[in-house]
């Protein structure tokens, strides 16, 4: 899927991001759709009890915000994790490309499946142990990275799953301890990959 929208980037309107800033907020109609060319994008979902969580992260190369082409309410909020270049297209431009390339139909579906697969997984994974929530997590981001090594800070792995720096500290700790992660330089780098995959979907 990465990089496959490419070729229609030049029907949409190129915008850059500062760091921090909203491309579009939990509740807020949709108009259209983005493709991220530069940079990272965090989505965060506020729960019915008001708490914030990032609930995955968006690299180059990918599509996001696809619910707005229908004009439906986006149901998480986009925000910029460092400055970022992304392209807007319109629901006006994506009539244009539909109609000028046969095959845009099938990546904007297959793009729309993978974020609902994701969307569901993270949904039945939420009210887990913490543990198990961060190996969930990092392991998404092996794959979307596809490497071991990922760059990801206690912090946002705390706002991931919802708790205390302290608490993925002590996690990452005994991790390292299995001999499963090691963590240098703001990344963690993971050393067995079938024990973390085993770890989260224990049941």
């Amino acid at each position: 899927m990465r990089y496959m929208w490419e070729p229609f980037v030049q029907y949409g309107q190129k915008r850059r991001r500062n760091k921090g800033e909203i491309l579009y907020s939990q509740g807020e109609k949709g108009k259209g759709f983005y493709y991220l060319t530069e940079g990272k994008i965090s989505f965060r979902l506020l729960s019915e009890d008001g708490k914030e969580r990032i609930i995955d992260y968006m690299l180059e190369g990918f599509l996001f915000g696809e619910q707005g082409v229908s004009s439906d309410n986006y149901y998480i909020t986009a925000m910029a994790d460092t400055d970022v270049s992304v392209y807007y297209f319109s629901n006006e431009s994506f009539i244009t490309i539909l109609r000028d390339h046969a095959n845009a139909k099938e990546i904007f579906i297959s793009s729309i499946i993978s974020k609902m697969r994701l969307l569901k997984e993270t949904y039945a994974i939420l009210n887990k142990p913490y543990e198990q929530q961060m190996a969930h997590f990092i392991m998404l981001l092996c794959k979307k990275h596809d490497s071991q090594t990922v760059p990801i800070t206690q912090i946002d792995l705390a706002q991931y799953i919802g708790t205390s720096r302290t608490t993925v500290y002590k996690i990452i700790q005994k991790w390292t301890e299995r001999n499963l992660v090691l963590q240098k330089n703001r990344k963690i780098v993971v050393t067995d990959p079938l024990g973390m995959k085993a770890l989260y979907e224990q049941t």
